[in-house]
């Protein structure tokens, strides 16, 4: 049995019908091409064909799910700086674990679309395409958001479910919401503060007083019970992390601040989050010496490559 075998078999057994959604005049669904390329990539018996068959039938299946005119594929380029996400992890390295197994046609897909032969295309050199999206979502009001990456549920705005193809409205105002099981809005930014993202190695709290085996989902529930807007969410936040580091808090909250916010400014600097969340002069304090230490490390970097 081949991979578009078993592909079907699995749609036979749950169905999921995209809901027929109007198309809405001028809307653009935003797709992680990132995604695209190791969902339809196949395993080891799929022939480059039958991943672009696949890869072709996800985009149309998304654009048609969301209501779209047009389609704007997101990548995030090889050779991206990830918005310098590597330098300003300390704790543990950034993306540190992928060292898996990449589906066959992982690379061919990437240059298929890089070409533009999948649709229209943004290649993200200076940030990850996850910041992309995050651009999208503050300058692009209408246009809808679809990946299966859990990082952007912090982000307001249309988001199209990845698998069930329905589509959520996250208002502007709205601190947290839940959608299918799932933490939409700050609260979501606030929740990977503490539980962090294994996908890209980030810690978040490794332990807390009362959770010494760890924390997690239930425990990040538990220490922002009473959150309800930024500025408890971040006390709260704050609390949590004196309570593990001591004297160290303050360095590895700007830490993990910066490798979790998603950026939406255009120069998507890498203290971003510091515009749109409270911040006290311990932070502030925290953020000077995390710019100096990025700095420092990518003129050293720079040295060495002259």
């Amino acid at each position: 049995m081949d991979f578009t075998d078993i592909a079907n078999e699995v749609g036979a057994a749950n169905a999921i019908e995209p809901q027929g959604v109007p198309v809405v005049k001028g809307r653009r669904v935003h797709i992680d091409a990132d995604m695209l390329a190791y969902q339809c990539g196949g395993n080891d018996e799929t022939d480059v064909a039958t991943s672009r068959r696949i890869l072709k039938s996800k985009i149309d299946l998304l654009k048609d799910a969301a209501g779209a005119e047009s389609i704007l594929l997101h990548m995030t380029a090889s050779g991206s700086t990830k918005g310098d996400r590597a330098v300003i992890a300390y704790t543990k390295p950034y993306q540190g674990q992928r060292k898996g197994h990449r589906p066959k046609n992982w690379q061919y897909l990437r240059d298929y679309m890089a070409d533009g032969l999948a649709g229209p295309i943004k290649q993200w050199y200076d940030r990850e395409a996850d910041d992309g999206f995050g651009f999208i979502s503050a300058q692009c009001h209408g246009d809808v958001i679809a990946t299966r990456d859990k990082d952007m549920q912090m982000l307001p705005g249309l988001h199209l479910n990845w698998d069930t193809y329905e589509l959520i409205e996250v208002k502007p105002d709205v601190f947290g919401v839940e959608h299918g099981g799932k933490m939409y809005g700050h609260k979501w930014f606030w929740t990977q503060m503490l539980w962090g993202d294994a996908a890209d190695n980030i810690p978040g709290l490794p332990k807390h007083p009362d959770f010494p085996r760890g924390v997690g989902e239930v425990a990040a529930g538990k220490l922002l019970a009473f959150a309800h807007d930024d500025d408890s969410a971040a006390q709260a936040v704050a609390q949590a992390y004196k309570a593990h580091w001591g004297d160290e808090w303050a360095d590895r909250y700007v830490e993990q601040a910066s490798l979790l916010w998603i950026r939406r400014t255009q120069q998507a600097p890498i203290d971003e989050w510091a515009q749109f969340l409270p911040v006290g002069p311990q932070l502030k304090a925290a953020i000077e010496r995390m710019l100096t230490r990025v700095n420092t490390l990518k003129e050293e970097a720079r040295c060495l490559s002259d």
